[in-house]
């Protein structure tokens, strides 16, 4: 295999290891950052590289990039919401002290 078949194998196993990682009902941001990192760094090589991905590997790593993004996306909505339920819980308590 060449070099670049080579990362975009381990490419396909990162975007694995990511994706399970967002199934975890406890997400570790700190080690998300750093998989989302490794993987830009992977791709800064892929796209530095003076050789061509296969079309059939590199379609496919853009459709799981388009999947990670959107699934990110999801993440980042259902975080803010939670946020917002938690400081409106926050408030009501603070409003609920003030009258006891």
């Amino acid at each position: 295999m060449t070099e670049i078949a080579d990362w975009l194998v381990t490419l396909e196993v990162m975007d694995a290891d990511i994706a399970q990682h967002l199934t975890l009902s406890d997400i570790d941001p700190e080690k998300l950052a750093q998989q989302l990192h490794d993987r830009k760094t992977l791709l800064d090589k892929i796209a530095a590289s003076t050789q061509a991905p296969s079309h059939p590997q590199w379609s496919e790593a853009l459709a799981r990039t388009k999947t990670l993004i959107d699934t990110l996306e999801e993440h980042k909505a259902e975080s803010a919401k939670r946020l917002l339920q938690q400081r409106k819980g926050k408030q009501s308590v603070q409003l609920y002290k003030k009258f006891q």
